[in-house]
């Protein structure tokens, strides 16, 4: 028996077809044909070009880092300073040029924004000081803070929470945890907090029409990054000898998170992230599992055979639900 219509058609695209095909509405003769209507031409050609974009973009980046890898020896301080400092200079100017055409600013101002970085890289390998790691991305950070501010572009931002991250992860590496002022638990949960204001404040933003915001991507990355933190933390704590307190807190804050996360992208209705915040849940659980069963059972004696189980169990739950939300939110959307 074909599957129920879904309700009001909800579903748009490829979705839609797909939807039909299972209700025996379109004929599987006919699905590719129908695919082909519905296909919105107009997306693909623009995510086309700015994927090919970001990797000309990319690559010319990383030829200018090879490029000092290799002359290193030959180039005298002035030439390693100097390419760097017109490189960013004719980004700056060229996206400044180019300011109307949203793709072209956002990449070069993009660009400059990496090469402040490299620049600082070089700086510090020219004029050894012995500073530490985290004075270069906390420096980085903040220098790039102000065109940040300015772009009103994605991308830049992205860079930047990425290498204030890596300041933040360098300094608690290399002065908050051995001075003691905080755990490793405590530091990423600190930084997992940072990035979920900064989800907040992306949602909040698009609520009031901020238009460049509106992409959903953003709020993706950054659900992925909370819960990567704070569950590389929980797994860890939860695999010790003798789970400590740190290791309770960290468990604690990755299921707040997961569950936070999940229940906010279903009221959003983000199928994707609630996928993340599912997903993710099944890992830890079968972690969490797999801890107390062979804790209880000898592996060699029904010990491997109970994970199987519970991984069944666990993944095929997770399945059943997202296939009941997929339908809920097509008819909520």
């Amino acid at each position: 028996m074909p599957d129920p219509v879904p309700p009001s058609f909800a579903l748009r695209g490829p979705a839609l077809v797909h939807a039909l095909l299972r209700t025996g509405l379109i004929a599987p003769a006919r699905y590719l044909e129908a695919l082909r209507i519905v296909r919105d031409d107009a997306f693909w050609q623009r995510w086309g070009r700015r994927t090919l974009l970001a990797l000309a973009v990319g690559q010319i980046l990383v030829g200018i880092v090879f490029f000092f890898a290799f002359n290193w020896a030959d180039l005298p301080p002035f030439a390693k300073l100097g390419v760097i400092q017109a490189g960013i200079a004719l980004c700056t100017l060229g996206a400044w040029l180019g300011r109307n055409q949203p793709i072209a600013w956002e990449a070069l101002l993009t660009a400059a924004v990496v090469l402040v970085g490299v620049l600082l890289a070089v700086f510090g390998q020219i004029y050894q000081t012995g500073a530490d790691a985290y004075t270069l991305f906390v420096g980085w950070a903040a220098l790039i803070l102000p065109w940040v501010l300015a772009s009103r572009a994605l991308v830049p931002w992205v860079v930047w929470l990425a290498v204030a991250g890596a300041g933040a992860v360098t300094y608690a590496m290399q002065i908050a945890i051995p001075m003691g002022w905080i755990s490793v638990e405590g530091a990423v949960l600190l930084l997992a907090v940072f990035y979920a204001g900064v989800l907040l404040g992306r949602e909040a933003a698009t609520r009031f029409g901020v238009r460049w915001l509106q992409p959903l991507w953003p709020r993706r990355l950054l659900v992925a990054a909370i819960l990567a933190l704070t569950f590389t933390t929980a797994v860890s704590g939860l695999t010790e000898s003798v789970i400590t307190p740190a290791g309770w807190l960290a468990m604690a804050g990755y299921s707040a998170a997961a569950v936070g996360l999940g229940i906010a992208c279903v009221v959003l209705l983000d199928l994707p992230a609630v996928v993340m915040a599912v997903l993710s849940g099944c890992l830890f659980l079968t972690v969490a599992g797999g801890r107390i069963v062979f804790e209880w059972l000898d592996p060699e004696v029904g010990g491997f055979g109970a994970v199987v189980m519970l991984v069944l169990a666990v993944f095929g739950a997770a399945f059943a639900l997202l296939r009941r939300l997929r339908v809920w939110m097509a008819a909520h959307v």
